[in-house]
């Protein structure tokens, strides 16, 4: 081999790792993992879409002033790209342990989470336990800067001793206190007593 075809090749080689590094460094696209300010307990798998990131088994935990604990998990979520702090979240389960200890359950099949104030709206089949207190709807807005949850849509309350459908259920979460309103002044909360004769 001739001294010039060495030198032709040494220049070839030095040429390929050059635009090798340029490559890696400069046009590669890593997927980025994402962090949350929230203690999210579970690692989130990220799946790299064009406009959006899916994050794959999702957990979010927080806790507020007033010592209300509030835990989310959703099979996916979704990264708003204009709203960073916003998460659409499929398949969900959320619980909120308030200050005194007891806890309220809620499911629904989709729910958008604001990652700054941890308020959520839930939608879908949305159902909230609280107690002997089980309620439906399609959905419900929690709001811990109002310490309320509002359940609107189609809604179905059911207790040991009552059930009743009303268009909105207000429950505030400092005291639990339980109102049900109807959207027009003329029509009435229609409920019905539930009777334990002690055969059941």
């Amino acid at each position: 081999m001739s001294k010039k075809a060495l030198i032709q090749y040494l220049i070839l080689f030095i040429i390929l790792i050059l635009i090798s590094l340029v490559y890696f460094n400069y046009f590669r696209n890593p997927v980025e993992s994402v962090k949350d300010k929230n203690s999210a307990i579970n690692k989130p798998k990220i799946v790299s879409e064009t406009s959006k990131d899916i994050i794959k088994d999702l957990k979010y935990s927080s806790e507020d002033s007033r010592g209300n604990k509030y835990q989310i998990k959703s099979q996916e979520g979704i990264i708003e790209p204009n709203e960073k702090s916003i998460i659409i979240m499929q398949h969900v389960m959320a619980e909120v342990t308030l200050f005194n200890g007891e806890k309220i359950y809620i499911s629904s099949d989709k729910a958008k989470y604001n990652n700054d104030n941890y308020d959520t709206l839930f939608e879908g089949s949305v159902k909230m336990n609280y107690k002997d207190h089980s309620m439906k709807s399609e959905s419900l807005d929690l709001s811990f800067k109002k310490q309320q949850a509002k359940l609107s849509d189609n809604v179905f309350y059911k207790s040991s001793i009552s059930e009743l459908r009303a268009d909105k259920i207000l429950v505030d979460l400092l005291n639990m206190s339980t109102k049900f309103l109807m959207n027009e002044k003329d029509k009435k909360v229609l409920v019905k007593t539930v009777i334990n004769n002690g055969n059941n």
